[in-house]
């Protein structure tokens, strides 16, 4: 009896695109009603925990991405579902998987022992909490990020693999595309010099700029491809389309994350004058954006990026620093950055410290220096003796995850997969030559 292929093999990708953002409008416009698609984001987690359990490692992979580009939904809207959902189904999920059994029995990048020790140190240094439920928070996204690293410190990432997950990353973040440009189409926004929940359809703006930012960057890297020459076009266009969206937020972080890995990407190709020539026939595309977004916005997009400062951003970063200068043992403890700052005066209200370094140094001292900025240290020590192409791969990913935690703290489930990426993918372990892995790695195809 012949076997019969899934319906999915050989569609077209500006199917699967249409689709995704067919289906993100409908969540938007809320067609599809709001409790419903709370119930499916719970359903979508509870469904990788099957995959979990039964060892499924590329159906869980590849199910969590439609969860993760829901979460800023599902965290705007649908607020009786519990605020940190995808952080404690990594909890869950990750060491099951370790459980069920890693492709290595001693771990590849052994600095994740660093971030084991800091996760400690974020329960014993809270003894004496000034806010406990701010202390559940930080704790919660610090043990996913554990999860994830550890996973990924015990396991290599195949290129085959990866593609299929990039996949399906790309759909579900034109698939958030499509729930954010719902409020384009009715014409009702006031822009202004700040990020624009109207623009972002009632998203928070700056969280969103790391999901759509992130898709950007893939979408990018799948147009450098040379070997993706099929799929140019349609990427030109839906990139175009969504980096528009993404700058009607008025949330600066996505397009300077784009900006960083952008010119990582012309560093590490510099030899390649070929893959200038691609990034200058991009120029266009972006003067055409450029010209929309400024006729749409009456100029005032221009304003908003010409605006100095960075929403105090570099004073909680000064405040920072000045509160490990004040406490420089152990720090103020975790989750006690927030009130430090107003009940020494130091600024007019609480605020966290939007930067996962800074609270480390702040709360912690001296030893969160040590274990949290130790465990990137060696991270990015380790990447840096890989081989190309794994190194400049990883290199993406580590920098994307930086620069949105800078921007915005440790706050999304994106977050420790973005990481996750970064680790597990050791040059070592790659026995196919280098020109093969290029490829595989550079091309997501559909699976």
């Amino acid at each position: 009896m012949k076997k019969l292929k899934p319906f999915w093999k050989g569609k077209s990708l500006f199917w699967y695109y249409i689709v995704a953002v067919i289906v993100g409008m409908l969540v938007g416009g809320k067609t599809i009603p709001v409790p419903v698609t709370g119930w499916l984001y719970i359903g979508v987690a509870i469904l990788c925990v099957f995959k979990a359990i039964n060892g499924d490692v590329e159906g869980f992979f590849c199910t969590l991405p439609y969860a993760i580009f829901t979460e800023v939904f599902v965290r705007g809207f649908a607020r009786w579902v519990p605020y940190l959902t995808l952080q404690y189904l990594f909890i869950i999920c990750f060491p099951i998987l370790i459980l069920r059994g890693s492709k290595l029995r001693t771990p590849h990048f052994k600095g994740f022992f660093l971030l084991v020790l800091f996760c400690a140190m974020e329960i014993l240094n809270n003894l004496y909490p000034d806010r406990p439920i701010s202390v559940r928070s930080i704790v919660v996204n610090s043990f996913a990020l554990l999860g994830a690293v550890a996973w990924a410190s015990y396991n290599n990432m195949k290129p085959v693999f990866i593609n299929k997950v990039l996949n399906n990353v790309k759909i579900a973040f034109i698939y958030l595309t499509g729930i954010v440009f719902v409020a384009h189409l009715t014409g009702k926004i006031n822009y202004g010099l700040y990020s624009s929940s109207e623009a972002s359809n009632g998203l928070a703006p700056v969280q969103l700029s790391g999901y759509l930012g992130t898709g950007c960057i893939l979408l990018f890297l799948s147009i450098m491809n040379p070997e993706d020459s099929k799929h140019k076009l349609i990427n030109v266009l839906i990139l175009a389309f969504c980096a528009t969206v993404m700058v009607l937020t008025f949330s600066r972080g996505g397009l300077y994350f784009i900006g960083v890995v952008v010119a990582l990407y012309l560093f590490y190709n510099r030899a390649k004058l070929g893959q200038y020539f691609q990034v200058i026939f991009l120029v266009p595309i972006a003067f055409f954006i450029y010209s929309y977004v400024v006729n749409q916005t009456g100029g005032k997009i221009v304003d908003r990026y010409e605006q100095e400062g960075t929403s105090n951003r570099d004073e909680l970063v000064r405040i920072g620093f000045k509160i490990f200068a004040d406490n420089p043992v152990i720090g103020v403890g975790t989750s006690n950055f927030n009130t430090t700052i107003k009940k020494e005066k130091l600024f007019s209200e609480e605020s966290g410290a939007h930067n996962e370094f800074v609270r480390a140094a702040a709360e912690h001292g001296i030893l969160g220096l040590i274990f949290y900025w130790g465990f990137y240290i060696s991270l990015i020590v380790t990447i840096l003796r890989r081989r190309q192409p794994q190194k400049q791969y990883a290199m993406y990913f580590f920098a994307l995850f930086c620069l949105i935690m800078v921007h915005n703290g440790l706050k999304i489930s994106l977050q420790p997969i973005i990481i996750l990426f970064a680790i597990a993918t050791p040059t070592p372990l790659l026995k196919k030559p280098n020109r093969f892995v290029t490829k595989e790695l550079a091309e997501p195809r559909l699976a």
